[in-house]
């Protein structure tokens, strides 16, 4: 059949619903064992929140800014991404990180593990021993978390981090107020507040950044559009500008997806295939692609008990003319109160893409990036327009205080609200990091990568084992395992047609469906 002038076929070994990186992920590592494969995506672009836009020759990044691991090909998701054969090229960043405090002091996060403990000994000597003491429970953490989280292998010291919070075990171990705040200072990316983020993720994350913490050349559409190259190149179909509708289901058993073009006058087509794969938010899985009718209730009310992770405010500027040295020392996280329950009103974090990719801007310009956790709840905003304002105002008060004459520089701005991530993504409340990584929502109090329709699994921020470009990758693997061999652990290899042609048949073939 033909799509917008471009050949698909009717049928596919696998359908994968959404090009975020867990959708872009499986559906290469199923085209890598012999599948062919079929990406819808409703934008115009791949990535999801790892995409870019382009407004008056600036490329913005769209959400995500930073990829732990991705360019270190020792750890488990940089080989994910070599054995893939995934060209991108990396950026390390060193520091890791920059907090500013609101006595005026600013630390910097060295990408050297040992160098970064020394300097924090060196700022707080009276709790030399404490730390020590906390990061050997950081290490076992974030070993045993990897275990129990990555690797599928239930374990007891897991079970023992898993409980805590990031400040409960700050308050254990530290009595300076400073050194806690310095320690959380980075909560925000957790999309959560210190008092509800998981001790063990974590540490997970904490120290995966010294690792290697790495931004993309190109920016992050280049990782994206990389990954959908490579997906091509295997003989896998991209469809953009269609949006999932339903997953037709029969007997319980997944067996295709009717798509809709995003279009003035859009066009329905059914394609069939024995695997779906959904990269979408769970909630609309669920009630919308699946239906009550063949989930249950059971399933939606579990997930609608779950809290959201906040949505991130965004703020793109476009710069003129800036002193590079100015913006290298206003860069990184600016809190403007001790209290971290006070994340949402007084922080926001300021990025500068053109740090690391000049590319980005045209010659003698920069780009910021605010990024500030949505201060209301989803629900109760009742005017985005007049809420984007009251927020974006908010930012640009503390922006000229940080930067005196900063106006004289802008060429152009723009923001975004929880309810823009929404229209342009779907995720549920426009939510930063899919359900938030709680120690009560840790493992299988969260939604799992199977589903109660057989064929249909999930992947993504909204599925275990959580959010994060790790854990969405991770995600990625073990629906691909799950598909090929029955298990997420390691197994023997099987034939894939062998395994296809197990799955019970099909319904007859897909193509345009008749109105």
């Amino acid at each position: 059949m033909k799509i917008r002038g471009r050949e698909f076929r009717s049928s596919y070994d696998a359908i994968v619903i959404g090009s975020g990186i867990g959708g872009l992920i499986s559906s290469n590592l199923l085209a890598q064992a012999g599948m062919k494969v079929l990406l819808i995506e409703r934008h115009y672009v791949l990535g999801g929140y790892c995409s870019t836009f382009r407004r008056k020759k600036f490329i913005f990044d769209s959400a995500t800014h930073f990829y732990p691991l991705l360019g270190n090909a020792s750890t488990m998701t940089g080989k994910v991404l070599q054995k893939l054969g995934i060209p991108t090229q990396w950026i390390k960043m060193d520091p890791v990180d920059k907090f500013h405090f609101p006595d005026g002091a600013v630390f910097e996060v060295p990408a050297d593990f040992s160098l970064y403990l020394r300097k924090l000994k060196d700022h707080f000597p009276h709790q030399a021993r404490e730390l020590d003491g906390f990061f050997a429970e950081v290490r076992e953490a974030y070993l045993y978390g990897l275990l129990r989280y990555f690797k599928d292998v239930p374990n007891e010291k897991a079970e023992k981090f898993e409980r805590f919070t990031l400040q409960q075990k700050l308050q254990e171990h530290f009595q300076d107020h400073r050194l806690r705040a310095l320690l959380m200072a980075d909560t925000s990316h957790w999309g959560s507040l210190p008092r509800r983020t998981s001790f063990l993720f974590d540490s997970m994350l904490r120290l995966s950044y010294f690792l290697g913490n790495y931004y993309p050349v190109g920016g992050s559409q280049r990782f994206a559009d990389d990954l959908g190259d490579r997906l091509k190149e295997r003989g896998g179909h991209i469809v953009l500008y269609a949006e999932a509708k339903k997953v037709l289901i029969e007997e319980g058993r997944a067996y295709g997806v009717v798509v809709e073009t995003v279009a003035r006058n859009p066009e329905r087509y059914e394609f069939r295939a024995p695997v779906i794969v959904s990269n979408s938010d769970v909630l609309h899985t669920y009630t919308q692609l699946v239906g009550e009718e063949h989930c249950g209730r059971e399933v939606i009310d579990k997930a609608l008990k779950l809290r959201p992770t906040h949505a991130c405010f965004l703020v793109h500027i476009g710069l003129r003319n800036m002193n590079r040295k100015k913006l290298e020392e206003v860069e990184g996280y600016h809190w403007f109160s001790w209290d971290p329950d006070d994340i949402e009103r007084s922080f926001f974090k300021l990025f500068f893409s053109t740090h690391y990719e000049p590319r980005m801007a045209p010659p003698g310009h920069d780009i910021l990036i605010v990024q500030k956790m949505s201060p209301a709840p989803y629900d109760e905003v009742k005017d985005w327009q007049a809420h984007k304002f009251e927020i974006e105002d908010q930012i640009m008060a503390d922006l000229r205080r940080i930067m005196p004459g900063l106006d004289e520089h802008i060429v152009m701005k723009l923001s975004a609200t929880a309810n823009t991530s929404y229209r342009y993504t779907l995720n549920y409340q426009g939510a930063m990091l899919g359900w938030e990584m709680a120690p009560d929502q840790l493992g299988d109090a969260r939604p799992a990568n199977t589903t109660p329709i057989e064929n249909l699994y999930l992947t993504g921020h909204w599925t275990q084992p959580g959010g994060g470009i790790t854990p969405v990758i991770i995600s990625a693997q073990r629906v691909a395992k799950l598909v090929l061999t029955g298990r997420t652990t390691e197994s023997e290899p099987v034939d894939i047609r062998e395994e296809l042609s197990r799955r019970a048949s099909m319904p007859a073939e897909g193509g345009r469906e008749k109105r």
